[in-house]
């Protein structure tokens, strides 16, 4: 055992090692490479300044807003002269459409058409193609905006180059929004697929679809406003489509999620919020076909209304979740929740902060609250983690016990489900040993039974001494006192005073620890059950089981003294004690070995009848036990058989023929001294018989002649 926990040990360390290793050359490999290094990008030219509109004003084309110009303008430049094949001028555009000619030649047109959100599309991108024939030429760039008032239209990020360029030019500056929202749905669509495997929902620390719902819904939402989803895809409409009508889908889930967290878990708050979600995506759609109010100024003011009564109604929920609980006196269960929305709460402000003070990360904001929306889901997952591995733990913890009594189950005897079921709970604890110790008729303790993982032997054989009833009896005590119904031992040295023989047993055995707990029929304590060298990280559950098993156990080992009690009477004579006819058949038929040397006895009471007729039953039932006595001290309990009335059978299975003379004189004289009238006769076959038919009337006439010298001698 030493050198099992030496080597791991090592391999503990040796793991720790390796992961550091792997840790320090991937932090070196990222900093020394181009994931962080802008230096790695593909060369772009810029081609956001130096834009000339129709009076000849320069403009800077990302500073420029069509609201601002009558809502077109005509925007011209001329193109370097070292252009290649395959270049183009990539860009994006907000709600505009846009016309470009190089020269005289219309090179490319976007016109947009109205959709569900209305004649807005959001964001798209462009990529105008040019070839080697284009380079000195002058390209005019005709925009005009698609929705009137204060919706903006323009165009920015320009650049000249590859389109492929363009794009991971664009992956890079919006990175970190891209991988935190794909953490977003990804930790969703994980909570999803947790909830499908909960068996019992209900059971749940929380409403796990709704957070997965709540996160899903948020991480796509969060990634359609990175544009990636737009620039890969090409299909802008959709996007702008499901982006819009999310807006008000968001809040549903997440009260529902919150309202499960609470004590209380009011129907009605779900009910309220989910309401509020149908009639505001219902009232944006009528209000954007019957008021023809576009759903680019409207989405705003939904969810800034949607905002303010879902925060209303958490507010609500939890300020009567909080009164409940304190008049309970019993905790709110919210402690995880209110640490990760202080978290995400925290990441927000330094999102403002950055907005408003920070012009140049123009391209990541919404960063820190991505990160903290990230760091709330994990938080919770966490917690539900925990309490899955809780509920795992007692559903093992039940199935196993259910799956031990079956597998006892499985026999009609008591004895075979005692062995059976100390076997299951040896092998599935991957314990060295099980066993048990019961209390016997002279009030001692002794092992009845035990299991054993392959490749040991039996305790008796490994261990010298054996304990005295003191010893055992202290033991005894000792698990009767224990909490938790366990007596738990983590190293010998903890008994090394208490029981010497224990402390024999875990040292010669290599054994790391062991567990007893009291068998009990009723209030009365029969015996102990034990299981050596469990795994550490399988104690914690032996509590439980032990709990519940050991009373099982108590009914086994009752159901086989009963049963035991009723075989003895059906195999024993119920006045001598020895045994009967059925059994004397059965030991002659399926048990005798024939080809052993065997001694056969028989003893005939002489007069039983009259002895009983002329001095009384009781005097005559005294003869035949005495005389069962006399026979069950020469040649042992087991091999004693009362014939008939009046004739015993005995076996001796002496070696020697020397030997059984001498049990067959001690029988004489034993019946002489307790004044038993008794014949013996004796046949002896050191080279066992072939039939035991013969054997018997060949000792039935050595009888009857014994009986006819006494007579003469009479």
């Amino acid at each position: 055992m030493q050198e099992n926990k030496k080597h791991f040990g090592i391999n503990k360390i040796v793991g720790c090692v390796y992961a550091a290793f792997v840790l320090i050359v991937s932090v070196v490999s990222l900093i020394n490479s181009d994931a962080f290094s802008r230096s790695y990008l593909p060369e772009m030219t810029d081609y956001n300044s130096e834009w000339l509109d129709e009076y000849g004003n320069v403009y800077e084309i990302d500073d420029l807003n069509v609201k601002d110009f009558e809502n077109s303008i005509i925007l011209t430049k001329k193109l370097p002269y070292y252009i290649f094949d395959g270049d183009c001028i990539c860009f994006e555009s907000r709600n505009v459409n846009i016309k470009v000619s190089v020269g005289k030649r219309r090179v490319y047109d976007f016109n947009s058409v109205e959709n569900i959100t209305g004649k807005g599309y959001g964001v798209a991108f462009h990529a105008v193609g040019l070839s080697r024939e284009d380079a000195g030429k002058t390209i005019t760039m005709q925009i005009e905006r698609l929705v009137d008032r204060d919706i903006s239209g323009q165009i920015y990020r320009a650049y000249l180059g590859k389109p492929a360029d363009y794009i991971r030019r664009f992956i890079y500056d919006r990175a970190s929004l891209v991988v935190t929202s794909t953490l977003i749905i990804f930790f969703g669509l994980l909570l999803v697929v947790l909830w499908m495997g909960i068996p019992d929902k209900s059971r749940s620390p929380y409403n796990v679809l709704a957070l997965g719902a709540a996160a899903f819904v948020v991480g796509i939402w969060c990634l359609i406003n990175s544009n990636i989803v737009q620039l890969l895809s090409g299909h802008y409409y959709f996007w702008r489509i499901v982006g819009t009508l999310s807006i008000p889908m968001l809040g549903y889930p997440f009260v529902v999620f919150v309202n499960s967290l609470t004590k209380l878990n009011r129907s009605r708050y779900n009910v309220v919020s989910g309401f509020i979600s149908i009639l505001s995506l219902i009232a944006m759609v009528v209000l954007r076909y019957v008021a023809d109010l576009d759903m680019m100024r409207s989405d705003g003011w939904f969810a800034a209304g949607g905002v303010v009564l879902d925060v209303s109604i958490l507010a609500i929920l939890l300020i009567e979740n909080n009164i409940y609980c304190k008049k309970l006196e019993i905790p709110s269960g919210l402690q995880t929740f209110k640490v990760a929305t202080c978290i995400l709460l925290v990441m927000m402000i330094f999102d403002v902060i950055m907005w408003r003070y920070n012009t140049e990360m123009q391209d990541s904001y919404g960063a820190f609250m991505r990160v903290g929306i990230v760091i709330f889901i994990v938080i919770m997952i966490l917690q539900f983690v925990k309490w899955w591995t809780n509920d795992q733990v007692a559903i093992n913890r039940d199935r196993f016990i259910n799956r031990s009594l079956q597998f006892a189950a499985n026999s009609r005897n008591p004895i075979e489900s005692i062995k059976l079921l100390l076997e299951y709970l040896g092998k599935e604890l991957q314990a060295k040993r099980t066993y048990i110790f019961e209390m016997n008729e002279n009030g001692g303790m002794s092992q009845t039974y035990e299991w054993f993982k392959d490749g040991l032997t039996p305790m008796e054989k490994e261990i010298e001494t054996l304990p005295t009833d003191k010893e055992m009896e202290q033991l005894h005590q000792k698990i009767m006192s224990a909490a938790g119904n366990c007596f738990v031992i983590n190293n010998a040295d903890e008994v090394k005073e208490l029981s010497p023989f224990l402390y024999d047993m875990m040292q010669k055995g290599n054994l790391s620890n062991a567990v007893f707990s009291p068998i009990k029929s009723g209030d009365t304590s029969i015996g102990f059950v034990g299981i050596s060298d469990i795994p550490k990280d399988a104690i914690s559950s032996v509590y439980e089981v032990m709990r519940i098993l050991p009373y099982f156990m108590a009914q086994f080992i009752n159901q086989r003294k009963e049963q035991d009690r009723i075989i003895y009477f059906s195999y024993h004579d119920s006045l001598s004690g020895a045994k009967n006819r059925i059994a004397l058949k059965e030991f002659t038929e399926e048990k005798l070995d024939m080809a052993q040397t065997f001694g056969y006895v028989l003893c005939e009471i002489e007069n039983l009848k009259e002895i009983n007729t002329k001095m009384g039953h009781d005097i005559g039932d005294e003869m035949v036990r005495n005389t069962a006595q006399s026979l069950i001290e020469a040649f042992g309990d087991e091999n004693v058989y009362r014939l008939s009335g009046e004739t015993f059978v005995a076996f001796g299975f002496e070696s020697d023929e020397t030997y059984f003379d001498n049990d067959v004189q001690r029988a004489k004289r034993l019946l002489g001294e307790k004044e038993c009238q008794a014949t013996v006769a004796a046949v002896f076959c050191s080279n066992g018989a072939t039939d035991i038919q013969v054997v018997i009337k060949y000792t039935f006439e050595l009888l009857e002649n014994e009986k006819t010298e006494l007579d003469k001698g009479v």
